[in-house]
């Protein structure tokens, strides 16, 4: 059995908020209906409104407006009627593998209104389970009480045999599928099953208002009679055992639903992180080698200005020389270290075309934009609530967590990357007039200058001191002239990573508390696994 006050426990505390209270409501209504609840449910073409319309006539009462027969997939929402001292739950009809949100949503009703009740009937055509036999299946084994799972195996006068010309044959066929249903599902003869036809050659078709007698000529053979004194023999007297095993099953359906979702939200966060983690990690190489090059760089340029400044005091060189000089000095070293900028560049945005390509890319992506919109993510359509509908609030509550924890100052990581400031086209090459020249017009101009005041410099005590700060200026002057060009690199680094850096930390842990959530989720399955049938008498 599983511990219900341990799986509420867990419930509040998730990664990112609380389910507790919204299925601690949905229990706490369904505990306090002093009937048995008594739930139709099965496939949409089982014929479950016919026979709950045939139920309400035949026990006098009116069929309400909105129980529709019809052919199509006419049932949507979860309703009930009382039907002697119970409740008599009609689902919409489940809708195996369907793709469309309708159908979707259809199916996680009808599987919340079966967890919450006392008994249930599965309808099956008279060629029984065939897509939602595994569902079904699931379904079965959940520890019911014997007597409070039944199947109805309707629409009986379509299965091939009239019963009006070969009456012996058609009971012989209803036999037959008995006990195929039971073989199907492994079911032993303490399982009630009814073979009916409750609208025989589709007498009633689609109305409502109608009366006992429209079904007189079939009572004899419609099975209809079975049925209904089996659920005018329900009783409140069983409800604190049914009420107890509902329960279970409740309590159970939830824990597993919930850890089924969360190992699929691990599963998405944890590729997630380690796009993070692979950023994290791109940057930091990225940015140590834009470092190396960047002392490299400085490295070149240290005596380099010292040992032109000491060919300008020869004679020989006069100032167009020396400019000359000066821009070829520093064209080759401008052109030596740009080769390697642009080779980081290049690398850097391949990486960038190969990492995005990736299919793991795409979820990253989408989470860094949910977070960075400003919106919260969607949520499920309204509708009655139930065990399904309530785990699919996992991921907005984890979404909502990530947008906490990005609350830092300044944008929110998806918004971050836009507002980079755009860096400079560094497809050109960097040793180019507009950055040399000036540079080297500057430095031609100091050396003019010192070079005139050669003789008092050669006798000044502070002549060494002297050239040394003309060095020192005229090498900054250099470095200042590069810098611009590795800032842009750095600028792009940071912008191509931005995302996954901004989310590395926030992700990280998330995924630990996923995994300390599934692993808690995982052990009280454990210690509440029940056999697959109750035996209680």
């Amino acid at each position: 059995m599983v511990d219900i006050d341990a799986v509420r426990d867990w419930l509040g505390r998730l990664p990112g908020g609380s389910l507790a209270g919204q299925y601690v409501d949905d229990w706490d209504a369904f505990e306090k209906l002093d009937r048995p609840v008594v739930t139709l449910f099965g496939s949409y073409d089982t014929g479950k409104s016919s026979l709950l319309r045939r139920l309400l006539v035949d026990s006098g009462r009116d069929v309400p407006g909105w129980l529709t027969i019809s052919a199509r997939h006419e049932t949507f929402e979860v309703h009930d009627v009382e039907v002697g001292e119970c409740i008599i739950r009609d689902t919409p009809g489940f809708a195996v593998g369907a793709s469309d949100i309708r159908a979707q949503n259809n199916s996680r009703r009808a599987m919340a209104a079966v967890g919450l009740t006392d008994v249930g009937i599965a309808g099956l055509t008279p060629q029984l389970a065939t897509a939602e036999r595994d569902m079904l299946q699931k379904l079965f084994t959940q520890g019911w009480p014997v007597g409070t799972m039944w199947f109805v195996v309707s629409r009986f006068d379509e299965a091939g045999v009239d019963p009006e010309y070969d009456l012996a044959e058609y009971r012989e066929l209803g036999d037959r599928k008995v006990r195929e249903l039971r073989e199907l599902f492994d079911l032993d003869d303490r399982t009630p099953v009814f073979v009916v036809s409750q609208d025989p050659f589709q007498t009633a078709g689609p109305d409502t208002d109608l009366s006992r007698e429209t079904w007189d000529d079939f009572r004899d053979w419609d099975g209809m009679r079975d049925l209904t004194d089996a659920i005018e023999a329900v009783s409140p007297s069983a409800l604190p055992e049914w009420r107890h095993a509902a329960g279970q099953r409740y309590w159970t359906a939830v824990l597993d639903g919930t850890v089924i979702e969360l190992r699929r939200q691990l599963a998405d966060y944890t590729a997630r992180a380690e796009v993070a983690a692979s950023g994290v990690a791109r940057r930091d190489g990225w940015e140590s080698e834009l470092d190396a090059l960047d002392r490299a760089a400085h490295a070149g340029l240290d005596g380099l200005v010292e040992e032109v400044m000491r060919r300008s005091w020869e004679p020989s060189s006069g100032t167009d020389e020396l400019q000359a000089e000066i821009q070829r000095t520093l064209d080759e070293w401008f052109t030596k270290h740009e080769v390697r900028l642009q080779r980081l560049r290049q690398s850097i945005r391949k990486t960038k075309e190969r990492e995005r390509a990736r299919p793991s890319w795409a979820g990253f992506a989408s989470l860094a934009a949910t977070l960075g919109s400003g919106q919260d993510a969607a949520t499920t359509a309204a509708g009655p609530r139930g065990v399904a509908e309530h785990v699919e609030k996992v991921g907005p509550m984890l979404i909502g967590m990530l947008k906490a924890a990005n609350k830092a100052p300044g944008p929110t990581a998806g918004g971050k990357a836009g507002s980079a400031k755009a860096p400079r086209d560094l497809g050109r090459p960097i040793g180019i007039a507009e950055a040399v020249l000036p540079l080297a017009a500057y430095l031609a101009n100091v050396f003019d200058e010192q070079r005139a005041d050669r003789t008092r410099l050669n006798q000044d005590k502070a002549a060494a001191a002297k050239r040394q700060q003309v060095v020192t200026e005229c090498t900054q002057r250099a470095r200042d002239t590069w810098q611009p060009f590795v800032d842009d690199v750095r600028e792009e680094i940071v912008a191509v990573t931005r995302d996954q850096v901004d989310l590395d930390a926030s992700l990280r842990r998330l995924v630990e508390q996923l995994q300390k959530a599934v692993a808690e989720g995982e052990s009280l399955l454990r210690l509440g696994t029940v056999p697959l049938h109750e035996t209680r008498a």
